[in-house]
């Protein structure tokens, strides 16, 4: 992107008991009977604690009764406000309605533990309770809160103009670590956060989305972060947008996966500052249009910045139509990542701005390996680089197919490209420069760079047919007649499979392209 930026659990009660224990222990060398006895009875209490600390009490909150009650089923809270009075304690519950709406914006207090979150959700029967920000920054907001758990709830919260707004916040702003959040199965639909990254509203833009996770001031952490099933839709500002740490300190232990995004104004899901994140299983489409449509700037699909190691597999992202300055592709390895930024096992088709963005020299350089492998990409045709940049680009084993346009592909200065199979058009021209080498591809329609690769047709089953998810695309299984099969490459670090989980061997020609299963 190119205006930037974005951007070890402890059990409770296990100190007890181990004091507990060692007496018993310095006991039994006086009297071993008694100290057995002793032993017995703090390892039940302690026992005993836990338990009572994981069950904890449910508050009850029915925005429907006309009454305020005490909390109790038979008596709930009718407003957000009586919520938010009160501090929940670990292993507790605050539930709403099913059926209801709630009108506010919702910060509960309190903490939980690793053994005993507290829990955010619905009860009863019928359709999720809905929260309704009315405009407010935030619907629902969590600072400097540890271990809780939310889902079954529908988030909204439209108004009349644009402002710095999300359906979630979690903030840690207090320069320790926090941690243990888990986000699920939450409908959040029309939230009218600013849809303009330029200034002088890039920072309300950054912070504005369906759900969006904070870490700001020294040494803020936010970890153990899940973020699942979710549904995502007409959320200015983006989808989803999970920063965890800083260039200094970064969060760990962050899953987002299985969340559906779709016509989001901004991007479909960013993750920085994170060490190792993983992003997978997720669909964006439509990235850029929605109820509240991207107005300024640039955004993308699936991308990570500042991040180490950060692996994005097995999403799909497609229908990008909005065109920003210079990004709206599927996937993004953005500034400041370190180690090795992975992209694999992916499906892309018909976003405007292509594949992939390599945009290392957008900011602060990290100089990640960049390795692109087993993903296919249709009618994407386009990819880009910012060559200021450090990132060495290993791209492998992918399928290109873009056959009714011409290819406009940009790559890093320090490119391996190897074992792709490329669908182009005859006035389509790929890179060439001293860092770049092309090695074992099949080029289909466009002319190849170089004397090296096959030039014909790959034989594909049925190309051009992919769909909506990344289970729809068997049309670029190879035939038995295909001239790809069994003289690929051998590379070291494969991954150990192709896009489908066939094997793909250490030692053993793979064949070219993204399938290594046996000719159809």
């Amino acid at each position: 992107m190119t205006s930037r930026p974005f951007a070890g659990r402890r059990a409770t009660g296990r100190g007890l008991l181990a004091l507990a224990l060692a007496l018993a222990g310095t006991i039994a060398l006086a009297e071993t009977s008694a100290s057995a006895s002793a032993s017995n009875s703090a390892s039940a209490s302690a026992s005993a604690s836990a338990s009572a600390e994981s069950v904890g009490s449910t508050t009850y909150v029915d925005c429907s009764r006309p009454l305020a009650g005490d909390g109790s089923e038979a008596s709930p809270f009718n407003s957000i406000a009586q919520a938010n009075g009160r501090t929940y304690a670990p292993g507790d519950t605050l539930a709403f309605a099913s059926g209801t709406t709630c009108t506010g914006s919702l910060a509960p207090r309190g903490s939980g533990t690793a053994t005993a979150p507290i829990t955010l959700t619905a009860y009863g029967t019928g359709a999720l309770p809905v929260l309704d920000g009315n405009g407010a920054a935030d619907v629902v907001s969590l600072t400097n809160q540890d271990h809780w758990r939310i889902s079954d709830l529908k988030l909204t919260n439209p108004a009349s103009s644009l402002a710095r707004r999300t359906g979630l916040r979690i903030s840690a702003t207090d320069g320790t670590a926090h941690r243990g959040f888990d986000v699920g199965r939450l409908v959040v639909d029309r939230v009218a956060g600013q849809t303009n990254k330029t200034s002088p509203t890039t920072e309300d833009f950054v912070q504005s989305a369906g759900i969006v996770t904070g870490a700001s001031g020294t040494n803020s952490t936010l970890n153990d972060v899940h973020v699942h099933h979710n549904q995502i839709s007409n959320t200015g500002g983006g989808g989803l947008k999970i920063r965890v740490g800083a260039m200094a300190v970064k969060g760990s232990g962050v899953l987002v996966e299985h969340n559906v995004i779709k016509d989001v104004g901004g991007d479909g899901v960013i993750v920085s500052y994170a060490d190792a994140p993983m992003i997978q299983y997720n669909n964006a489409s439509g990235v850029g249009n929605g109820v509240y449509p991207f107005s300024g700037g640039n955004f993308a699909g699936i991308w990570v910045l500042g991040d180490r190691d950060p692996t994005i597999q097995k999403n799909a992202v497609y229908g990008i139509t909005r065109m920003s300055v210079a990004d709206s592709q599927a996937f993004d390895c953005d500034w400041g990542n370190t180690g090795t930024c992975t992209i694999q096992y992916n499906f892309s088709r018909d976003n405007i701005g292509g594949f992939f963005l390599d945009c290392d020299g957008c900011g602060t350089i990290g100089g990640a390996k960049q390795v692109i492998r087993y993903n296919i990409s249709e009618n994407d045709c386009r990819m880009s680089s910012v060559t200021a940049g450090r990132s060495a680009l290993h791209m492998y084993n992918n399928v290109f197919y873009c056959t009714d346009r011409r290819l406009d592909i940009t790559l890093p200065e320090e490119s391996v490209v190897e074992n792709n199979i490329w669908g182009g058009t005859a006035d389509s021209r790929l890179p060439t420069g001293a860092g770049i080498q092309w090695l074992w591809n099949v080029f289909q329609g466009v002319p190849r760079p170089t004397a090296n690769g096959i030039v014909g047709d790959p034989r594909f089953v049925s190309p051009g047919t992919g769909g909506d998810t990344i289970d729809s695309v068997d049309g670029y299984k190879l035939r038995a007649t295909s001239p790809a099969l069994n003289n690929g490459s051998v590379i070291s670090g494969n991954g150990g499979r192709d896009y489908w989980a066939n094997p793909v061997s250490a030692t053993t020609k793979p064949h070219r392209g993204a399938y290594n299963g046996p000719g159809l």
